[in-house]
């Protein structure tokens, strides 16, 4: 149990080598999504593209859903692994992985039977809906893999184990390209065959994710189909801890849509610029979205080992490395977004577009790192065991503030600058929230120790 456990070593180190998995993980996601991009527009032009694209915003919300039980799971699980709890691990694991296949399985057949009022929903025009509902099918139709992947590459990290999901991630991305090629550039498959492509390599990642746990040293006994079970109690400790979470990650696309809705009216420099700019920070929430998950599982797995001082050092650690990292990158784009900005667009748009890529991004850089304290103990406040408040905190100060901002400030000013400044302002009051809720949620668990040592 103690080969990836992150109850002892060094902290700072600890954490370095579990994160640095994640943001690989998410770069190369991010990598085959836009290589697979690129072969679907070649092999099917802007129609085959724009099918795809019409509804991809779609599929976040089941995913992120349950994205957000998979970190409640993660959660618990992790409090059963730093306290050695052998049977209670082993339970909540299994219950864990039911629940993801159950439910995978109940948003594919629901999927595949609402995809034609999910498009009439998302306005997909007439001339590309034939080609978006076969995609939106395929895709629905494989959507309990992807589900299932996230529960147990959750459960593995969970273990403190960030590597194999990576490795898993890699094969996973070679698979989607390669399947890409032979069904849409040989085949001619079409966006049928670029959906195929997608729910083939999350297929393979399930199958390859399925016999890391099997084998996992941390489980005595063997995880399969023979030995699955829900016990209620783990199930409604995951429900409970994930809800909040789920919910969390739905409003976060809602908001952040209202807001892409205000700067579609700035005109089309100005979405263009914005959109560049999301591009160039993409590292930042590389970093940032990353050490939250990290500092749960740290924390759970510390908390339910009893090491409350070793709790407190983690997040200051994890917090503090997060920060270093975003404000290296920060400094960068603050002088480079000039540089770097042009590789992004067709030289003629850089004389207009690269003057507001740089005054945007010079607005943002210094705040970036408010988000990224926000994100770090958010995670950690979630590995104390405390999912609600965090997402009341997060919809609060971000989802609700940015869309009063754009309801009630836009209006009086109605520029570009105002939105880059309500998203900033969503960082400085979130950043400073958090700050004061983890010290809150350590001062009672600190207090409530001495009660306990004091009796």
């Amino acid at each position: 149990m103690k080969k990836n456990s992150l109850t002892s070593g060094n902290i700072g180190k600890a954490l370095l080598l579990f994160v640095l998995p994640l943001i690989a993980g998410s770069l190369i996601q991010q990598l085959y999504t836009t290589v697979d991009a690129i072969i679907v527009g070649q092999f099917t032009g802007k129609v085959g593209l724009a099918s795809i694209d019409s509804v991809h915003t779609l599929f976040k919300f089941p995913i992120n859903f349950m994205n957000g039980l998979a970190t409640g799971a993660t959660i618990m699980i992790s409090g059963y692994f730093g306290a050695k709890d052998k049977k209670g691990l082993h339970c909540a694991v299994r219950t864990a992985l039911l629940l993801a296949g159950i439910l995978g399985i109940i948003c594919a057949v629901v999927g595949i039977i609402f995809s034609p009022w999910l498009l009439k929903i998302m306005s997909v025009p007439k001339e590309i809906h034939a080609e978006a509902l076969i995609y939106c099918r395929i895709y629905m139709g494989g959507i309990w893999a992807m589900i299932l992947y996230n529960m147990m590459a959750g459960v593995l990290r969970a273990f403190g184990d960030s590597k194999n999901p990576l490795y898993v991630l890699l094969v996973c991305s070679v698979v989607n390209i390669v399947a890409d090629l032979i069904l849409v550039g040989f085949f001619h498959a079409g966006v049928g065959g670029a959906a195929a492509a997608t729910v083939l390599s999350q297929i393979v990642s399930v199958v390859f994710t399925a016999y890391l746990l099997m084998k996992s040293d941390f489980l005595e006994e063997n995880i399969g189909i023979r030995t699955m079970g829900i016990c209620k109690e783990h199930m409604g400790m995951m429900i409970k801890k994930g809800f909040p979470l789920a919910l969390q990650s739905m409003l976060f696309p809602i908001a952040n849509s209202i807001v892409q809705a205000s700067v579609n009216t700035m005109g089309t420099d100005s979405i263009a610029a914005w959109g560049i700019c999301d591009k160039l920070d993409l590292l930042i929430w590389l970093v940032a979205d990353s050490m939250g998950p990290v500092l749960t599982t740290y924390t759970a797995q510390n908390l339910g080992a009893g090491k409350s001082e070793r709790v407190k050092k983690g997040a200051f650690v994890g917090t503090g490395l997060s920060v270093v990292a975003v404000g290296i990158i920060s400094i960068v784009l603050y002088f480079g977004a000039g540089l770097i900005g042009p590789l992004f667009i067709d030289q003629k748009d850089v004389p207009t577009l690269i003057p507001l890529v740089i005054k945007y991004m010079q607005m943002m850089a210094p705040f970036f790192a408010f988000y990224d304290v926000a994100e770090a103990l958010s995670g950690a406040c979630c590995g104390l065991g405390e999912t609600l408040v965090p997402m009341i905190t997060t919809m609060i100060t971000i989802c609700l503030f940015r869309v009063a901002g754009i309801w009630f400030v836009l209006p009086r000013f109605d520029t570009m600058e105002c939105i880059v400044w309500i998203y900033i302002a969503s960082w400085i009051v979130s950043g400073v929230a958090f700050i004061i809720l983890y010290l809150i949620k350590v001062h009672k668990i600190h207090q409530k120790k001495e009660t306990t040592l004091a009796s």
